[in-house]
């Protein structure tokens, strides 16, 4: 189970509100390869659901099923992913 970042956590809290909680423990369940980054996804996550808690559920689905594509729909596919995360979320 991965943590989430405080730069996530925040982005959650502002996005959710009073269901950030719920949010962050959904984003600590996704189940990811050791290889993948937890913060890149989770927060591919969050951009994709754009603050929408449906978009979210399905954000988090499509990232049990298939993280690759959704990383590749929040634009965090490539090598830049780190700085794009920075772009959006603000400094680690």
């Amino acid at each position: 189970m991965a943590v989430v970042s405080d730069r996530v956590r925040e982005r959650a809290v502002d996005d959710f509100g009073v269901d950030s909680p719920a949010v962050m423990s959904a984003l600590e369940k996704i189940t990811l390869p050791s290889v993948v980054d937890p913060e890149r996804v989770h927060a591919a996550v969050l951009m994709v659901s754009r603050a929408n808690r449906g978009l979210f559920a399905d954000a988090v689905e499509h990232a049990q099923d298939d993280w690759r594509d959704l990383l590749d729909r929040a634009g965090l596919a490539d090598s830049t992913w780190r700085e794009a995360v920075t772009d959006r979320f603000g400094p680690a």
